[in-house]
């Protein structure tokens, strides 16, 4: 009886009522961005454009899991968030560059943050435009039948539905940060991610053909899949716990006594999956310049530094051979050292954007600040400056773990995909896996992070909302 008393409170509460509504606006907004995922540009061939894709490899394959399917129907939200992403980027290193930027997101609070924000919006807009030019440009120059009609007013519209769009999933984002529950843009990644799950379980059973095959893939995947959930769940809760004694000053006496030992926590990976999706974003923005001014990829396979350029961000794909003969082997090796190479370099961006960020998440001088206003000192540490020595080079240790634990979540999965998904094919004999690995692009490690982090985040703020039901009296032991 007292336990549906309790309940009965949270359900009458203001804050289980705005909860409730929060949740129902997130349904809303996801709905109306996966239908506009279906939503194609007036002008598009589609048939012309998704055998175009199928043909350029992983690149829109990955910029097609982060769209929801939205690139594959070249819908009007095809540029999806990735504007603003650029933007985000561009800004915090503008911060990091301008001392009046930097003092405008530190000292002016609240009011600040909203002018940076406010800046990186309008930025982001002018990225839209810009992309929205070199994408119909690129592909004008390499394949105008995608395009019914290549006249200016043609290319008008698309451009200007390209734009529309991204301008349109910015309000969306912001929207669910205000009305809705959990950050805009991890939500609709997270969307993204989750919404082309069942188009890639329908690939394997169309590629199995029986339902023993299908299982026996499906069910390894899934083992898979859940196996590195896990591993990224538990990496991202891992904190680092610093011993801090809390002092507390005694009128009588004008003496100061020694609190409880509590610790301060310093996560892991502080940066979540922004490291991951800003390397992303720098990668593979060359190429988006170079075919912007017209570089197409036959340009790619006959200039030697295009070449280098282009196999590094887009690299071959990884064929492992089904015989050892001297030519296959030779292409084996080939395709392996330059996926290798392409690893490095992506690892090297996702560790440096790790450092980078990390601070910008915890802002040493503040939490130093705090600390010493608090009464607070970490065992064994000086206040005032020690305690920022100690702090910063307790973040880099943290960033330099974080960061390679980040580069191996995201690197490793489509290579033991690969090794998986072969040896699966001697067990079913369907020689295709092998070749494409099928879900090695989808099981990355940039995947599980939003999915883990958004799922955690959701769980975070719906847990407060609950919490914030007078804890006193609902939450209360129970008494005989």
């Amino acid at each position: 009886m007292a336990e549906n008393v309790k309940l009965q409170k949270i359900y009458e509460s203001v804050q289980y009522k705005e909860l409730v509504n929060r949740i129902r606006f997130l349904i809303v907004a996801a709905a109306t961005f996966v239908l506009l995922t279906n939503v194609v540009i007036p002008g598009i061939n589609l048939e012309v454009w998704r055998e175009f894709i199928k043909n350029q490899g992983s690149l829109f394959t990955l910029f097609g899991i982060f769209t929801g399917g939205a690139l594959y129907n070249f819908s009007i939200i095809s540029l999806g968030i990735i504007p603003y992403i650029d933007a985000a980027i561009i800004m915090q290193l503008l911060i990091a560059g301008f001392p009046q930027l930097k003092s405008l997101q530190k000292d002016f609070g609240e009011e600040g943050r909203k002018k940076i924000n406010f800046y990186t919006k309008w930025l982001a807009i002018v990225i839209a435009i810009l992309q929205s030019f070199f994408v119909t440009s690129a592909l004008k120059k390499a394949n105008p039948a995608i395009f019914y009609d290549n006249s200016l007013l043609g290319t008008s519209i698309v451009v200007i539905s390209l734009i529309a769009g991204s301008v349109f999933i910015m309000w969306l984002a912001d929207q669910i940060n205000e009305k809705g529950i959990g950050n805009g843009s991890s939500i609709l990644i997270f969307i993204s991610i989750l919404f082309r799950l069942p188009s890639y379980i329908l690939e394997t059973f169309n590629l199995a053909g029986n339902i023993l095959n299908s299982g026996i893939i499906i069910a390894v995947q899934i083992l898979f899949f859940i196996s590195f959930i896990a591993i990224v769940a538990f990496l991202s809760l891992s904190i680092r716990k610093i011993p801090i004694m809390l002092t507390q000053r005694i009128i009588a006496g004008n003496k100061l006594v020694q609190q409880n030992v509590t610790f301060l926590p310093l996560p892991l990976i502080a940066a979540g999956v922004l490291p991951i999706i800003f390397a992303v974003a720098l990668l593979y923005f060359p190429i988006t310049i170079l075919q912007g001014f017209g570089v197409n990829q036959e340009t790619f396979s006959t200039n030697p530094l295009l070449k280098f350029i282009y196999q590094t961000i887009v690299p071959p794909n990884l064929v492992i051979p089904n015989e050892f003969t001297p030519e296959i082997l030779k292409t084996f090796f080939i395709s392996l050292g330059w996926n290798l190479w392409h690893s490095i370099v992506y690892a090297s961006l996702i560790i440096a954007f790790s450092y980078f960020y990390t601070f910008i998440v915890i802002n040493v001088d503040d939490l130093t600040d705090y600390l010493n206003k608090s009464g607070a000192v970490i065992r064994g540490i000086k206040p005032g400056q020690s305690t920022k020595n100690f702090l910063e080079n307790t973040l880099y240790k943290l960033s330099l773990i974080g960061g390679i634990a980040l580069s191996l979540i995201t690197i490793l999965p489509p290579y033991l995909m690969y090794i998986i998904n072969f040896i699966i094919s001697k067990i079913t004999g369907i020689q295709e896996l092998s070749f494409s690995g099928l879900v090695g692009m989808y099981i990355s490690g940039s995947s599980m992070l939003i999915i883990v982090g958004v799922v955690l985040d959701l769980l975070k703020q719906m847990n407060a909302y609950l919490v914030a039901v007078n804890p006193r009296e609902v939450f209360k032991p129970k008494t005989k």
